[in-house]
C-alpha cells in the first residue's frame, strides 16, 4: 500500500503543479487509509466478540450484516478525505488522485456487494450459513488484494522523488506498508 501513496511522475526542475503539498497529500492519504484499516481491525475484533455471545444463527447473521455496512459507511468517509485533500502538486498529481479515488470506490464497492450478499444467507443451517459467511470473508479478501495490486503499480506507473519523500517522512505511511 505504500506505493499507492508514493505514486507520482518524475516531475522536475521548477515546474509548477497545483494542490495539495506532497506532504499534505500523504498526511492525509496515509492518515485516511489508516483510519479506515484501524476501524476495520476494531470493528472485526468487536463482531468476534459478538458472534461468540450470539445466541442464534440470525442473530449472527444481523451482527455481521452491519458490520458491512459500517465498513462501507467508514470506506466512504476515507475517501471522502482522499478526496477532499485533492491531487498532490507533482506532475500527474491529478491521474494519480484520480486512479487512487477509483481503486478506493472499488474497494467499497465490495463491502457494498458483501452486504448484499450476506443479507441473503440462510439462517436455517448453521453449516450452510458458515460456508457462505467463509465465502464471502475470502471474496472480500481477493477484492481488497487486487485493489491493493492496482495501488502498489501506480508505484510503478508514477514514480516521483519528492512523492516518494513525503510518504517515507509521514509516520501514517509507515503503518500502511507494515
Amino acid at each position: 500500500m505504500l506505493a499507492l501513496t508514493a505514486a507520482g511522475c518524475g516531475g522536475g526542475g521548477g515546474a509548477k503543479y497545483s494542490g495539495a503539498s506532497p506532504e499534505s497529500w500523504a498526511a492525509t492519504v496515509c492518515g485516511a487509509l489508516t483510519n479506515w484499516a484501524q476501524g476495520l481491525q476494531a470493528d472485526s475484533r468487536r463482531l468476534g466478540a459478538d458472534v461468540r455471545r450470539a445466541k442464534s444463527i440470525k442473530s449472527v447473521k444481523a451482527k455481521f450484516v452491519v458490520f458491512l455496512e459500517h465498513a462501507g459507511t467508514s470506506a466512504d468517509t476515507m475517501i471522502e478525505r482522499v478526496h477532499g485533500v485533492g491531487p498532490p502538486a507533482i506532475k500527474d498529481g491529478k491521474a494519480i488522485q484520480r486512479e487512487l479515488e477509483t481503486g478506493l470506490r472499488q474497494a467499497r464497492a465490495s463491502f457494498t456487494r458483501a452486504e448484499k450478499r450476506a443479507n441473503k444467507l440462510s439462517t436455517s443451517d448453521a453449516q450452510s450459513f458458515s460456508s457462505g459467511v467463509t465465502a464471502l470473508g475470502r471474496d472480500i479478501r481477493q477484492e481488497l488484494t487486487a485493489t491493493g495490486k492496482a495501488f502498489y503499480n501506480l508505484g510503478d506507473k508514477y514514480d516521483n522523488e519528492k512523492l516518494n519523500t513525503a510518504t517515507s517522512d509521514e509516520p501514517a505511511c509507515s503503518t500502511i506498508s507494515s
